[in-house]
Parts: C-alpha cells; sequence; structure tokens
C-alpha cells in the first residue's frame, strides 16, 4: 500500500524538513530569548518574496543583522531545524534595510533552483507572512488584531470581543482525468500559448473532496465521473492554498467544454502526448507544480 506521507513529501513545497514545535508557541520566554539566540535565522520577505543570494540560495539572517525589536517587526516562528530556530519577517521599504549580498526575488520562479526542503521552508513563511499581513482586522468587529502564539494566531484588541483568529488555507482539487488508455488536459484563456494542465477547482462548503472533483469536471467538461482516487496532496502558497490531487476516470470522452470555464480541453493517448511536449507544440505545466506531477504519474503508468 502507498504510504502517502511521504508520497506527498515528494511534491515541491512538501516537506521543509522541520520540527514545527507547536507547544513552543505560546511560551513566551522561550520565544523571547530565542530571538535574541545568535544561532537564531531570520528569514526575510518583502512584498511577499524572500530574500535570497545572486544564486538562488537560502539567505538566513543572524539576530545582528536584523534588528526586530528596534524596527517593530512581528517575527513568525517557524520551527526548529536540528535545534536551530527559524523565523520569517516581513519588511517594507519603511524600515530602510539593504542587502548588499543578496535581492528579494519571486519564489515561484526561484524555486527549482533551490533545496526542496528550503523551497518547503520559505512556501511555508509565505503563506504565514502573507496571512498575518491580511488579517490586521477582526473580521468580527473591525478592530485591529495583535499577533500571537509567535505569529499563528491574530487576537482582537478590542475588549468586548477578543476574538481569536487562526491561519486558514483554502482546498483545491486537482486531478488527472482518464478514460481507457487516454488522458484529458485543459487550458485556460491567460496561459502561455500552448500549455496544458489538469483539471482544477476550489473546494465548496458541505462538500466532500471527492465530489469536488466530480463537479469540477463535469463543470469544466461535462463528463460523468466513474472512479475517483487519491494521489498526493501539495501546499501552494500563491497565495493560500492546498492542493488536494487525485486520479479519476470518467465514463465517456465526450466532451462539452464550459467556455466560460477554459478555452481548451483535449484528449491524449500517452504516446501521443510525449510526441507533442517533445516537439514544444503541448507545454505541461511548471515542473513545480503537482498538476505537472500528476500528468508524469499517469504518462509513466
Amino acid at each position: 500500500m502507498q504510504n502517502n506521507l511521504t508520497y506527498s513529501a515528494l511534491n515541491y513545497f512538501g516537506d521543509a524538513a522541520l520540527d514545527r514545535v507547536y507547544l513552543l508557541r505560546k511560551d513566551t520566554a522561550w520565544f523571547q530569548s530565542t530571538l535574541a539566540n545568535e544561532k537564531t535565522i531570520f528569514l526575510p520577505f518583502k512584498n511577499g518574496q524572500p530574500l535570497l543570494t545572486p544564486d538562488r540560495c537560502l539567505l538566513p539572517l543572524s539576530p545582528k543583522e536584523i534588528p526586530i525589536q528596534e524596527l517593530g517587526l512581528a517575527p513568525i516562528l517557524l520551527g526548529l531545524r536540528e535545534e536551530q530556530a527559524y523565523f520569517a519577517v516581513e519588511l517594507s521599504e519603511e524600515h530602510g534595510l539593504t542587502f548588499s549580498h543578496g535581492s528579494f526575488q519571486e519564489l515561484r520562479e526561484t524555486t527549482l533552483q533551490l533545496t526542496r526542503p528550503d523551497s518547503s521552508l520559505l512556501a511555508y513563511a509565505k503563506a504565514m507572512i502573507y496571512w498575518n499581513r491580511q488579517h490586521q482586522h477582526c473580521s468580527v468587529c473591525g478592530a485591529p488584531t495583535l499577533s500571537k502564539d509567535a505569529g499563528h494566531v491574530r487576537q482582537c484588541t478590542n475588549p468586548t470581543c477578543l476574538t481569536s483568529h487562526f491561519p486558514r488555507t483554502d482546498t483545491a482539487v486537482i486531478t488527472m482525468v482518464t478514460c481507457g488508455d487516454k488522458g484529458l488536459l485543459a487550458r485556460q484563456a491567460s496561459w502561455p500559448q500552448g500549455q496544458y494542465a489538469s483539471v482544477a477547482g476550489f473546494l465548496e462548503p458541505g462538500e466532500t473532496l471527492e465530489s469536488a472533483v466530480a463537479r469540477e469536471v463535469q463543470e469544466e467538461v461535462g463528463l460523468q465521473v466513474k472512479s475517483v482516487h487519491y494521489h498526493s496532496s501539495q501546499p501552494w502558497p500563491f497565495p493560500a492554498s492546498i492542493m488536494v490531487g487525485f486520479m479519476t476516470e470518467v465514463e465517456s470522452t465526450n466532451l462539452k467544454i464550459d467556455l466560460e470555464e477554459i478555452e481548451d480541453a483535449r484528449w491524449f493517448t500517452r504516446q501521443e502526448l510525449t510526441e507533442l511536449v517533445a516537439c514544444s507544440e503541448i507545454k505541461l505545466p511548471p515542473a513545480l507544480s503537482i498538476s505537472y506531477r500528476l500528468i508524469q504519474d499517469w504518462l509513466n503508468g
């Protein structure tokens, strides 16, 4: 039987090699002493982009290189690697910090040059920074919120409310649709010319993951689903999703495309798709995506 714990870890962003030390998030004394520990590592972000070296490697900073208290920053505890603490911090132009030995770069464009654990660590940091930025005010009463539990809780400051807000992740399903020896790929009009990918969509309230797969397939390409099998999952911090991957068998190849959802959908045999990709007539999604892995696993099946 497939071990899904290790199988999902094969996806990009799936394994940060990190102990998240959940119980220490509430330990204020440990948190404050760790911030000042010379071995502690800070991972700065600006405009959602991590600080990287010119050759696109992780660029960690020490407490001496980034004055947390002086700048009024709210560091977010990520966890421990070999007893060394990692924190994410968000900077802005107003902080006035410059780094001659690195620059802020887009994670989506640099992931394949980073190690798997480092890209996963930065994805985690990026998602947490985004959530904290988006929840500066209470969604119940509108009052400002404060960071608590090492950046993993936003507490409403209104004494008559005091609602605690927790990080949220949007769930999306994504599936490789098959019928016999053929696989289905679809494309949106906004994608690069010739690029096709797996069918995907967001989970709706009151819906199982499998039902969401069946609904998305029916809505986008008009096909009735016969069976749905879980494949793996992938954190996707663009900005805050979890992609849940499936392999789906449908009853027929008769497409009814919803042109408001997608521009085109096509059936391929394994040989056809391999040849079309080789001659660049068809482009697959980026290799860092679970869509790419679903397609590759089907091609290799």
